[in-house]
């Protein structure tokens, strides 16, 4: 299969992604302060894959990603939608169509709900429950289902909001919200 590389949205134009899940940085040259010698130089990027890291606990790969001086660690799968599809509609997240995280080629990737993510890892044995969830026998405290309800029942969201869910910021898109 032929790869095919497309830029990916909404990180400054540095970065592309493939249709096999592999993500490189563009060759660029930047403009930034050296300490060491005091005054501004130049630095010279060379054109490289970028090395997904280890996988989380569901076996998702990411990549850190640096752009406007932030840095930012991002999961393969979601790049790889960006580019070929586009952000999600709200409320959807990306999904492996075999059940395999890992696997992250545009024709095993898609945005869907929560629910039917779910239904998918159902389907591929995935899916924990009963004894086996590792929130069985935990609680939640009043306080913490007071503030999430008050968090998502009734609110307005911000297109700032919007862009950092889509992204894969929400810690970042929930502690904005919560401070206005």
């Amino acid at each position: 299969m032929e790869e095919i590389w497309k830029d990916i949205p909404g990180y400054g134009g540095h970065y592309m992604a493939s249709n096999l899940g592999r993500i490189k940085v563009k060759a660029r040259k930047i403009r930034k302060f050296c300490g060491l010698h005091g005054k501004e130089v130049e630095q010279i990027y060379k054109e490289r894959l970028l090395s997904s890291t280890k996988a989380d606990k569901y076996g998702h790969m990411s990549v850190h990603l640096g752009v406007d001086k932030k840095k930012y660690a991002v999961a393969v799968h979601r790049l790889v939608l960006f580019a070929f599809v586009g952000y999600p509609p709200n409320g959807h997240e990306g999904c492996h169509n075999n059940g395999i995280a890992s696997d992250n080629r545009i024709e095993n990737l898609r945005w869907d709900t929560h629910a039917n993510n779910n239904l998918d890892r159902k389907k591929h044995g995935k899916y924990l429950s009963g004894k086996d969830h590792p929130m069985y026998g935990t609680k939640m405290s009043d306080e913490h289902k007071a503030k999430l309800l008050s968090f998502h029942l009734g609110k307005k969201r911000s297109q700032e909001w919007i862009d950092n869910m889509a992204k894969g910021r929400k810690k970042n898109a929930l502690q904005k919200q919560e401070d206005s």
